[in-house]
C-alpha cells in the first residue's frame, strides 16, 4: 500500500495545487502584484516565530512508528504542543508591537499591519489542523491526515477568487482565511474523537524532548530560510518585488507536492526499517523513489523550463516578466529538494537529529551570505531573481551535506544508472533549448507542438538506449492506479486494516 499511500497524499495535493494555480492566476491577474506581495508578506511574518510549535512532531512520529504507547503518546504530545502554541502566539504578538511602538518601524502601509493581525490570528487556529495530520501522519493514516487541509484548500481557492472577482483585496482575504481556520479546527476536532486521551508521562515526556532539542535547530533554521528571505526581499525592495516572486514561486513550487508524502513516509519507514538494520531495503527505496523522479519529472520540469515565459506572460501579462527567471530557477530548485529527500529522512531515521540539526545550521550560514549577495542592493541587488538564485544555492547545498551522511554514517549507495539518465536528458534538453531559440520566432503558439515533441523524442531515446521500459511504465500505472487509490482511502476512513 505504499503507492496508494503516497497517491493519496499526492493526489489530494494535486487537486487542490491545481485549484491554487488556477486561483492564483486569477487573483494575480485581478488584484495584481502589490496585494499578492501584501499577503505573502503577511504570511511569512507570523510564520517566522513559528517552528515553536514545530518541534515535538518528529519526535511524535518517530515514538509511535517505534511501537510506543498511543494513548500516553498522544497525552504527552498534546500538552507539549498546546504549551507551544500560546507561546507562539504571545512571542508573535510581542515582536509586532515592539517593533510598531517602541522601535518605531514603518510599514509599507497600514494594510500590511491588519493583514499581519488577522494572519496571525489565522495561523494560531491552524496549529490544532498539523496537530491533527502528525497524528494521523504517525499512524500511516495518509486520507485522515489530509483531509482538513483539503476542505481548508478548496474553500480558500474558490473563495478568494469570488473575493477579488467582488472587488475586496488583501484584508478581506486575510479575514476570510481566518474564518476558515476556525471551521476547519472543529472539524479537527471531531476527527481526533476517535484517539484515546491517556494520561501524562513524564519520563516519556523527557523522551520527546531528548529528541526535539536537535529538532529545534531544524526548525528554526528551515522556518528563517523559508519565511525570512520574502521579508528581507520586501525590506530592500517592496511589496510588490514579492508579489513577482509568489507568482513565481506558487508555479514553479508545484511540484513541491510531492515532497510533503514522500518525507511523511519515508520518514516512519526508514526509521523502521532502519531500526530492523534493514539496509537493503532503504536502498531499494531510495532508487525506485529516485528513477520514477528521473524518468516521469525530470523531463517535464526541463521542457517548462525551456517554454514557460510566453504561456506566463499569456496568462498574467507582461507586468508580472519580473517572474519568468526567478520561475525558471525554481523550477530546478524544487528538482533538487525533490531529488535529495530521501536523504535526510534517512538522517532522521538513523535518530541522528543532531547531524540533521548541524546541517541545518551551516544552511543558515549559507543563507545569510547567500541572501545578502544576490538580494542586498549592495552587492547584486536581483531582487525575485536573487532570492530564487538563493533557494537553489541552499538546496544544492542541503542535498550534498546529507549525501555525505547518509553515504559515511548509514550504508545508503549511490546508483550509477540514474546518474546516466540524468545525463541523457539533461543533452536533449540542451539540444532542445538551443532549438527553441529558432523555432519561437516562427509560430506565436511554439510551445503547443514544442512540449509534446519533446516529450515523443525523449522517452523515444530514453526506450533506444534502455533507460526505460516496460516495468517503468507498469509501475507509472500501477501508482496512479485510482482504484487501489480510492479503496485505499476508503478503508483507513471506515478504520479498516490497511
Amino acid at each position: 500500500m505504499l503507492k496508494q499511500r503516497f497517491l493519496v497524499h499526492f493526489g489530494t495535493n494535486f487537486i487542490t495545487h491545481f485549484l491554487g494555480i488556477i486561483a492564483g492566476i486569477v487573483v494575480a491577474r485581478i488584484a495584481g502584484p502589490s496585494v499578492v506581495g501584501v499577503l505573502s508578506y503577511g504570511t511569512a511574518y507570523v510564520s517566522i516565530l513559528a517552528f515553536i510549535t514545530g518541534i515535538f512532531g518528529s519526535a511524535h512520529i518517530k515514538l509511535v512508528s517505534e511501537g510506543r504507547d498511543q494513548s500516553s503518546c498522544l497525552a504527552v504530545y498534546r500538552r507539549l504542543r498546546g504549551i507551544s502554541a500560546i507561546i507562539y502566539f504571545l512571542a508573535t504578538l510581542a515582536m509586532f508591537l515592539i517593533q510598531k511602538y517602541l522601535l518605531n518601524y514603518q510599514f509599507e502601509s497600514k494594510e500590511i499591519q491588519i493583514v499581519i493581525l488577522l494572519s496571525l490570528l489565522a495561523h494560531f487556529l491552524s496549529l490544532y489542523e498539523g496537530y491533527t495530520n502528525v497524528i494521523y501522519t504517525a499512524n500511516l493514516k495518509q486520507a485522515k491526515a489530509n483531509l482538513p487541509n483539503f476542505y481548508r484548500n478548496i474553500a480558500w481557492h474558490v473563495g478568494r477568487v469570488v473575493i477579488v472577482i467582488l472587488g475586496f483585496r488583501a484584508v478581506t482575504l486575510a479575514s476570510y482565511n481566518l474564518a476558515l481556520s476556525c471551521l476547519v479546527t472543529l472539524y479537527c476536532a471531531y476527527l481526533l474523537k476517535e484517539f484515546p486521551r491517556g494520561k501524562y508521562d513524564k519520563k516519556l515526556a523527557k523522551d520527546y524532548i531528548r529528541i526535539s532539542i536537535p529538532a529545534l535547530i531544524i526548525v528554526i533554521v528551515n522556518n528563517i530560510t523559508h519565511y525570512a528571505d520574502k521579508l528581507l526581499l520586501a525590506h530592500y525592495t517592496n511589496t510588490t518585488q514579492l508579489g513577482y516572486y509568489s507568482a513565481a514561486f506558487s508555479l514553479g513550487g508545484m511540484f513541491m507536492l510531492i515532497a510533503m508524502p514522500v518525507s511523511n513516509i519515508f520518514f516512519p519507514l526508514f526509521s523502521k526499517m532502519i531500526s530492523m538494520n534493514n539496509w537493503e531495503g532503504v536502498n531499494i527505496n531510495i532508487f525506485k523513489y529516485q528513477e520514477f523522479i528521473i524518468l516521469f519529472l525530470f523531463p517535464i520540469m526541463c521542457i517548462l523550463a525551456i517554454t514557460v515565459k510566453d504561456p506566463l506572460l499569456l496568462v498574467l501579462g507582461n507586468r508580472y516578466k519580473p517572474s519568468v527567471t526567478p520561475l525558471i530557477i525554481l523550477l530546478f530548485s524544487t528538482y533538487v529538494v525533490l531529488l535529495g529527500l530521501p536523504y535526510g529522512n534517512v538522517i532522521t531515521g538513523m535518530g541522528k537529529f543532531y547531524i540533521y540539526a548541524w546541517t541545518n545550521v551551516i544552511k543558515l550560514i549559507i543563507f545569510i551570505i547567500s541572501i545578502t549577495f544576490f538580494v542586498s542592493p549592495r552587492f547584486l541587488n536581483l531582487g525575485a531573481t536573487g532570492l530564487a538564485c538563493n533557494q537553489l544555492v541552499l538546496n544544492l547545498t542541503g542535498n550534498l551535506i546529507y549525501l555525505f551522511y547518509t553515504m559515511n554514517y548509514g550504508k545508503v549507495r549511490l546508483f550509477m544508472k540514474n546518474n546516466i539518465r540524468h545525463l541523457v536528458i539533461i543533452l536533449i534538453s540542451f539540444i532542445a533549448f538551443l532549438g527553441s531559440r529558432y523555432v519561437k520566432n516562427i509560430y506565436e503558439y511554439w510551445w503547443l507542438f514544442y512540449i509534446p515533441l519533446y516529450l515523443i523524442v525523449c522517452y523515444g531515446i530514453l526506450i533506444t538506449f534502455k533507460l526505460i521500459g516496460k516495468e517503468h511504465w507498469l509501475l507509472l500505472t500501477e501508482a496512479l492506479n485510482l482504484k487501489k487509490t480510492l479503496n485505499y482511502a476508503k478503508d483507513e476512513m471506515s478504520n479498516r486494516d490497511v
